[in-house]
């Protein structure tokens, strides 16, 4: 795993990434710490970019993508930091995504086939006894649990047009013979060879899933984020822009841009702090409590509510039936919701717009020294706890400013730099 944050002002960008990666084999997982995260997209502009989750793209590492595109990139620059990364999408495009319809095929199988267990898995973890207990009956009614929130998928990601840029008019009858030639053995291997009989209409409705899962844009299978930032030549302050991107089928790219998570520092808007990956003690930092305590918190206060109207409706009892009916109406949600948003305004007022006003006004160095300090908390949380050590190793730090450009202040070689000057004598040439 990975903790990467960028910390934007009107002055620069502060880019810091950890060096740990995970990877899993057949033996389990292993953590290495060398892994780089942080890298320059321009060497003569200032614009930057960061990785996170998945360090390949179609089996070619993310590191070898984007130096290749630095090179070609070469001198060019681009008004904006958005025409800088629709240009590199456009570069993967031109590279045929680095990959052959065979790989493309690989990894549309894994993509379906995580689709597919997914749900599959979420109705087995909530059902255990029916799992453990494999009768005919109970497979059944795991069969329908299943359908049943296959359908609830289909419904929630087929109507909401949250589509990703490529995809969003690709037609289910575009995609069916793509997978034609598979997908019956992804069924096999995750229902029939386990003692499942599906269904034709099953069949189809796991094809339809599959197809509204490619389209929509969901972090529930693997991808990797890019985090484009710094400045056009056109533009005064520093932008970031997230970027989700999995796989490519034909000449169609699996990405979205992550709106929500974007920054652009302006006059109306001073300063910004973006998180990715592990965020969860970076956002404790910025809203003054951890967010999974506060999700207990909210789900408490509801379970509490609703605990509450049932003993003062044991109390009333048969006495009053439309005293009854009105408490039994009582929308609890909306309650839960209130409070949830009275919270919200207390964080806002008392730990996010101070640090807010802080980070607008911090010098190019406090950036920097910010951003190593909120990646190595995540890690020394990791560190002192039980919790698995996904974040760790030497920080990558870069500070990325409009007079100045790419800076870095902290970073990790492979080599001695001592022993191999011939290598930034020629950063420029290659």
């Amino acid at each position: 795993m990975t903790a990467v944050v960028g910390i934007l002002n009107k002055q620069a960008v502060a880019i810091a990434a950890d060096s740990a990666v995970t990877i899993t084999g057949t033996n389990g997982k292993k953590i290495l710490n060398k892994a780089n995260k942080v890298f320059t997209l321009s060497k003569y502009h200032p614009v930057g970019v960061m990785i996170y989750n998945s360090a390949s793209f179609m089996t070619t590492p993310w590191e070898t993508i984007i130096k290749v595109y630095r090179k070609q990139l070469g001198n060019t620059s681009f008004p904006t930091l958005k025409e800088y990364q629709e240009n590199f999408i456009s570069f993967l495009r031109l590279k045929h995504f680095f990959t052959n319809s065979e790989e493309e095929k690989l990894l549309l199988f894994n993509f379906i086939q995580t689709v597919i267990n997914t749900v599959r898995n979420e109705v087995i973890n909530a059902n255990k006894s029916l799992h453990d207990t494999p009768t005919e009956e109970n497979k059944q009614q795991l069969l329908s649990l299943i359908e049943s929130k296959t359908d609830a998928y289909i419904n929630q990601f087929g109507t909401t047009h949250n589509y990703c840029i490529d995809f969003e008019n690709y037609s289910f009858e575009e995609f069916e013979p793509v997978i034609e030639d598979f997908f019956q053995i992804i069924i096999n291997s995750s229902y029939t060879e386990l003692g499942y009989t599906i269904t034709i209409d099953l069949h189809n409705k796991f094809k339809q899933l599959a197809h509204v899962f490619l389209k929509t844009k969901e972090n529930l299978t693997n991808y990797t984020g890019l985090i484009f930032t710094g400045f056009g030549e056109d533009e005064i302050f520093p932008s970031l822009i997230p970027v989700d991107i999995s796989f490519a089928i034909g000449d169609k790219l699996r990405y979205y841009i992550e709106e929500d998570r974007a920054a652009n520092i302006s006059t109306a808007n001073n300063g910004a702090i973006c998180p990715f990956a592990q965020t969860d003690v970076i956002d404790t930092i910025l809203r003054g409590i951890d967010p999974s305590l506060d999700n207990t918190y909210l789900n408490n206060f509801g379970s509490l509510f609703s605990k509450y109207n049932q003993e003062i409706l044991n109390i009333i009892g048969d006495t009053n039936p439309i005293l009854t009916a009105q408490i039994q109406a009582l929308d609890i949600q909306a309650i839960v919701n209130e409070y949830a948003k009275m919270n919200q305004q207390i964080k806002q007022e008392n730990y996010i717009s101070p640090l807010m006003n802080a980070v607008s006004s911090l010098a190019k160095e406090d950036l920097a020294e910010m951003a190593e300090s909120l990646i190595y908390l995540t890690y020394l949380k990791r560190r002192i706890t039980f919790a698995e050590e996904s974040v760790g190793g030497p920080v990558d730090v870069a500070i990325i400013s409009k007079g100045d450009g790419f800076v870095w202040i902290k970073r990790k070689h492979y080599f001695n730099p001592e022993l191999n000057q011939h290598f930034f004598d020629n950063y420029f040439n290659t």
